[in-house]
């Protein structure tokens, strides 16, 4: 056979796979679902916990069942994958997370104290099944996965910034206008009676909800952002190839950065309100969507 200049995808022996199946990203994204629900129910257990609030523990119940189900399915789909061979290399970190949530979900049945086990075995799960994704991309006999390190991957991603974006938009604007308002009410301008916008309850509650929207799909996104950049080391490394992924560092630690100020600011605004005051969280919400926009024109350039 002539060499057409494409790279082969996958060796089995003499025989080269151009196509790759589908269940390998279609296992991906329900990870990074899994991730996203654990994460959601650790923090709906942070809020019941701490805020006494029943309606928060009875969601973050069972939004950590439907996680642990989702994960249920994660592993079978990894059983038929490799033929029932899952105690092996990075398979065996995404099994323990599994046992551990199992467990922590049997708790949270027959014991009403065992939210504050989900509460912290939550972020575990998700960080046990993150780092198990890594491990198997850094695999040699993994590296050559092109449908993880190729463009096609960046386009969810890319779709979720700027979603993300957007939330964190409405957050900071509805922040402006508190700081506006709550400024011509400290002075008792007239203008407050010609303003045409909603009471300061109401922009409170709109800048928190859309903050708390952006946060879970920017964390989404750099899921797979991050995932891309391993990937994409991997497959340089396995390849050969001259180069590097320092270019990147600058968008990774501004997207930390974006995700610490907001992380912050969900903290201040659901878990511990009294901590700081209605200007200071304002003032977070601005200043995490500035990171955003930095964000954005970084990456842009």
């Amino acid at each position: 056979m002539g060499d057409t200049g494409r790279r082969p995808f996958r060796y089995d022996g003499d025989v080269t796979r151009e196509d790759e199946p589908a269940s390998p990203m279609f296992l991906f994204y329900l990870e990074i679902v899994c991730v996203l629900a654990y994460g959601a129910a650790s923090a709906l257990a942070a809020h019941g916990i701490l805020r006494e609030r029943e309606g928060s523990a009875r969601a973050a119940r069972a939004l950590f069942f439907a996680a642990v189900a989702l994960h249920s399915a994660v592993i079978g789909i990894e059983s038929t994958t490799t033929s029932g061979t899952l105690l092996s290399g990075p398979n065996i970190i995404m099994l323990a997370a599994w046992v551990l949530a199992v467990v922590t979900a049997v708790g949270l049945v027959v014991t009403r104290r065992g939210l504050g086990f989900a509460l912290i075995v939550g972020p575990v799960a998700a960080l046990l099944i993150v780092a198990s994704q890594w491990l198997k991309i850094l695999d040699p006999v993994s590296a050559d996965n092109m449908a993880l390190y190729q463009w096609p991957l960046l386009v969810p991603h890319i779709v979720l910034v700027f979603a993300a974006c957007a939330c964190f938009a409405v957050s900071a604007a509805a922040s402006g206008l508190l700081l506006y308002q709550r400024r011509l009410m400290a002075r008792r301008s007239a203008k407050l009676f010609s303003l045409d916008t909603p009471a300061l309850d109401t922009l409170a509650t709109i800048a928190r909800a859309a903050a708390l929207a952006g946060l879970v799909v920017f964390v989404g996104a750099m899921l797979i952002g991050f995932t891309h950049m391993v990937a994409l080391s991997a497959a340089m490394t396995h390849f050969h190839c001259q180069g590097s992924v320092g270019y990147l560092w600058p968008r990774i630690v501004l997207s930390l950065l974006v995700s610490a100020v907001w992380s912050l600011y969900a903290v201040f605004s659901f878990l511990a309100p009294c901590a700081v005051g209605t200007r200071t969280r304002a003032l977070l919400s601005i200043g995490g969507f500035a990171a955003m926009l930095a964000l954005i024109a970084v990456s842009a350039g």
